[in-house]
């Protein structure tokens, strides 16, 4: 019996006839001159009104404009027959038969050279006009029964699961996806190909969830000049990295897709998104008093946001007559864009669906990361943190007197004063617009065996969260310095690969953002000269010192031979962060979010299988649970604050909104004057750069 193929996306990397089309092109620009009858045919095939073979023939029409046809075909081969598959190199057999749907012209040359036969869609290689029926579905059953001995096959391989009239021809059924070979033994109707495309479906709507509001804000607020080309890299960009999508293992996706641990997750993501205070259902934490200024105004206003300061007497003192919305608002722009239409309260609703959907979009890439899905990451996730609570009795209780009690206060994470590791609950309550892009880009990055995305990834995070882009950035630098598994120094081969156009085009595309943000005047310093001068060092190195013991050393428990460099790396970074601020407290707690996912990702693997055989391992792992239990009465307080507050809210008809702030427009007396800088930049008309690149 013999083995039967597909061409195209199996055993061709590509489709040939695309390939052959842009080759053609390259070689005769007049070849162009027949793209309005290809578009106009398209459009017909849209509508209904034409056939799949009519439209190719209007697609292959393009032949007519080509002299010398052979000699384009022969030296196109010369160019591209590297594009067949190793992998069906190496297994091919003189008995196979290729079975496609592109035409017969383009594919008979490789009979010689594969010496296999072909079959293939009979096109007129002069005019493009069909000669046979579209070698597609029930087509090529007809066609190999004709033109062959045989009444089956050994096996099939496709990558699409129109084949299946092939394969149910053959014993054996494989379904091919780039080079990874699925066996459909156990699965005829082609369900893994549904998983595959969830997977790959999962993957743009990940990264379109991150691109369009980056789009949003360089369309409306940047000259179009310098808008319109950056948006153009960035979908390209994008497109670039859908294209390289690589998919999982059966056995990987078979374990991921339980549908009854993703209910529960799904479920548990959104209780998670409602106590946090999105939309409004539940209390608002202090926070929001900030964010919901921002979102209004981005509602309320034209964009980009402007702000005239000039019959404001303190709010010009800082900003001269004009300033402007600046800085990482990028979150909000598209519920912002619901709530011109429907109102603020419609939007803050939207705004709860978007939080919830780029947490589930985390998650995703979680256990894809770890390629299985397990109750147990969740349960790590809402209880992974520092051990803020031994920090409150001790530091706050009997250093500083305080009277409050340690379970059931509002907030504990800043127990160490402004030395502070905020947890994924704190993160996901208080800085959801920062943390949430933040876990997607590091998921993606560390999925990927090397660094021809990672600029990209960068990219994608400036807009978002200029503190977390920082401690971002030192993850991708130390990658790059010693390699994903930290044991290689730098070398040529890894330089190269980050020559990208995915890296180029998405650091060039999000520079008028960066330009920006080099206009917030934001107070920077070191905490320790600070101490020195305000004469209260010994409480800021007590504060240090038991912020670096309780919020990061208690996980030097999981070292291990496999581990011990990742856990070096992450510690530097939690150490030396902190030590800096810039526009207030939060450098050392949001700088560090992606060095927590690394290292919350090594906890999740060494909890991930309970050893019991080694007394030793099970000893430490019983400890590690303990930590964690600890750990979760952070969080705890976090859940037990929303609960508590939006129950008297409701008793006492209180909103749940936290509002006061209203709008950055006029500040003087909020609050928010003493960071207001951070948000606000000043409209300098004298400005030539700013003036060009923000849109009037």
């Amino acid at each position: 019996m013999i083995n039967g193929y597909d061409f195209d996306e199996t055993i061709y990397d590509g489709d040939s006839s695309v390939d052959f089309y842009l080759y053609s092109v390259k070689r005769n620009k007049k070849v162009l001159l027949n793209l309005p009858i290809q578009i106009y045919g398209l459009i017909l095939y849209i509508l209904g009104l034409i056939d799949k073979t009519k439209c190719k023939e209007y697609i292959f029409s393009f032949l007519k404009r080509i002299d010398n046809v052979d000699d384009y075909i022969k030296d196109f081969w010369k160019i591209n027959y590297s594009k067949i598959k190793q992998w069906y190199l190496k297994q091919k057999d003189k008995s196979d038969v290729i079975i496609s749907a592109s035409p017969e012209f383009l594919l008979k040359p490789l009979e010689k050279k594969l010496k296999v036969k072909i079959i293939a869609t009979k096109v007129n290689k002069y005019t493009g006009k069909f000669e046979s029926k579209n070698c597609h579905g029930k087509e090529k059953v007809k066609r190999f029964l004709e033109e062959t001995e045989y009444k089956n096959l050994k096996a099939f391989y496709s990558d699409s699961m129109s084949d299946k009239p092939m394969m149910d021809l053959s014993i054996d059924a494989y379904l091919v996806k780039k080079n990874t070979i699925y066996d459909l033994k156990d699965d005829r109707e082609g369900n893994i190909k549904k998983k595959i495309n969830w997977d790959k479906y999962l993957l743009i709507f990940g990264l379109l969830y991150l691109v369009i509001p980056i789009s949003m804000q360089l369309f409306f607020w940047f000259n179009r000049l310098i808008s319109i080309p950056c948006i153009i890299m960035l979908f390209t960009a994008t497109y670039l990295t859908i294209k390289k999508f690589k998919p999982l293992t059966q056995e990987e996706y078979q374990t991921i897709f339980n549908k009854k641990k993703i209910i529960f997750f799904v479920l548990m993501i959104i209780v998670l998104n409602l106590m946090s205070g999105a939309g409004g259902i539940f209390q608002q934490n202090w926070d929001y008093h900030g964010r919901n200024a921002i979102f209004k105004d981005l509602i309320y206003n034209s964009w980009p946001v402007r702000y005239d300061y000039s019959n404001l007497a303190y709010e010009s003192k800082i900003f001269g007559n004009a300033g402007f919305l600046n800085y990482y608002f990028a979150f909000w722009l598209p519920g912002a864009a619901v709530g011109k239409i429907l109102g603020f309260k419609v939007g803050s609703l939207f705004m709860l669906l978007w939080q919830t959907i780029g947490t589930l979009i985390f998650f995703y890439y979680l256990v894809r990361f770890m390629k299985n899905i397990k109750y147990r990451y969740f349960f790590i996730f809402i209880a992974f943190g520092g051990l803020n609570i031994i920090g409150h009795l001790v530091i706050q209780n009997y250093y500083y007197h305080s009277t409050l009690p340690a379970i059931g206060t509002t907030h504990i994470d800043t127990s160490m004063g402004s030395f502070c590791m905020s947890s994924f609950i704190t993160q996901l309550f208080w800085v959801f617009n920062q943390s949430i892009p933040t876990w997607i880009l590091v998921m993606l990055f560390l999925q990927e065996k090397d660094y021809r995305k990672c600029g990209f990834y960068f990219a994608l995070l400036v807009p978002y969260g200029p503190f977390p882009m920082l401690g971002f950035l030192y993850l991708i630098f130390t990658y790059i310095i010693f390699g994903k598994r930290l044991d290689k120094f730098i070398d040529f081969d890894r330089i190269k690969s980050l020559l990208t156009i995915e890296n180029f085009f998405g650091c060039i595309s999000v520079l008028p953002v960066v330009f920006m943000y080099t206009l917030n005047e934001s107070l920077k310093g070191m905490r320790i000269v600070d101490a020195i001068n305000n004469g209260n060092l010994k409480e800021v190195l007590i504060n240090y010192i038991a912020f670096i013991v309780l919020e990061f050393f208690i996980y030097i428990i999981i070292i291990n031979k496999k581990n011990y460099k990742q856990i070096i790396m992450c510690f530097l970074f939690f150490t030396i962060a902190p030590l800096f601020y810039i526009g207030g407290a939060d450098l050392g707690n949001r700088a560090t979010i992606p060095l927590l996912l690394v290292l919350y990702i090594l906890v999740l693997k060494y909890l991930d299988e309970i050893n019991k055989k080694d007394k030793k391992v099970f000893l430490k792992q019983k400890f590690l649970i303990v930590i964690l239990l600890l750990a979760f009465m952070t969080n705890f307080n976090e859940f037990y604050r929303s609960l508590k507050n939006t129950y008297l809210n409701y008793k006492n008809n209180e909103p749940q909104y936290a509002d006061s702030y209203k709008t950055f427009k006029q500040f003087e007396g909020k609050e928010c004057a003493t960071f207001i800088t951070n948000f606000v930049a000043t409209d300098d008309k004298d400005n030539k750069v700013l003036q060009f690149l923000l849109r009037k």
